[in-house]
């Protein structure tokens, strides 16, 4: 069996020229296991390109990539609904999530170092998402009264984990401890919003419950990471 040199297409013996690039058949056809299709040579190529490009190269390219998406989703969604309906219905939403999720993406591109502005960002725009959905179903009230608090209790508890984080000089065990913390004080907040809104008075419960549980969970993790930490100081003390 033998195979065209320049695309690979299988041929008979009688054959003068491929019937699909149309080269000829005197010096361009080469025995099955000499054959090297293009495709892997390319696919390699496109992987060493892109192993060459820097961390911002390669985060600009994903920006440009989720623009490209989301601009074709938005599009798409607003002719579908235009041809279906003649005017802009549930196209909205989808629009407006889109909006949002670009806005992120540019701010975790472009901000990724500074993390005040990076927070502050998100929580805008999320916010404002949430504001437009309440909008859109006749100012029902609880993007404002319920889904901004429960944002800005989630990005607050966030940020300050990660700049508990960032300085502390080692990690470990104590990134755990933190996040169960940190997921504890969620949950009150969330028990407390939900109660505001529903009985105009703050009622903690079971998020007491839920964070009593969290506590001796993270007081462990962090005393492991306490002694790790100790026994690999007095290791590199002692040069052992």
């Amino acid at each position: 069996m033998i195979y065209c040199k320049n695309c690979g297409v299988e041929l008979e013996e009688n054959m003068s020229f491929c019937p699909l690039c149309g080269e000829s058949t005197d010096e361009q056809t080469v025995k099955k296991e000499r054959f090297e299709p293009v495709q892997p040579q390319t696919k390699e190529k496109l992987l060493s390109d892109y192993e060459t490009l820097t961390q911002k190269q390669r985060r600009k390219l994903f920006w440009e990539l989720s623009g490209i998406i989301l601009a074709s989703g938005i599009i798409v969604t607003l002719i579908i609904n235009l041809i279906i309906n003649k005017h802009i219905t549930w196209s909205k939403y989808s629009v407006t999530v889109c909006l949002v999720i670009l806005a992120n993406t540019t701010l975790i591109t472009f901000w990724r170092h500074r993390i005040f502005l990076l927070f502050a960002g998100s929580f805008v725009s999320t916010s404002a998402l949430l504001i437009l959905l309440d909008m859109y179903n006749l100012n029902i009230g609880w993007g404002i009264k319920l889904g901004i608090p429960f944002l800005f209790s989630f990005y607050f508890i966030f940020l300050v984990l990660v700049i508990l984080l960032r300085i502390s000089k080692q990690l470990g065990l104590n990134i755990l401890a933190c996040f169960f913390m940190a997921a504890g004080l969620f949950i009150i907040c969330i028990e407390g919003i939900i109660s505001l809104y529903t009985k105009n008075i703050l009622h903690l419960h079971w998020s007491i419950i839920v964070m009593v549980c969290m506590f001796p969970v993270s007081a462990l993790l962090l005393f492991m990471h306490y002694r790790l930490k100790k026994d690999i100081d007095l290791r590199r003390f002692f040069h052992i």
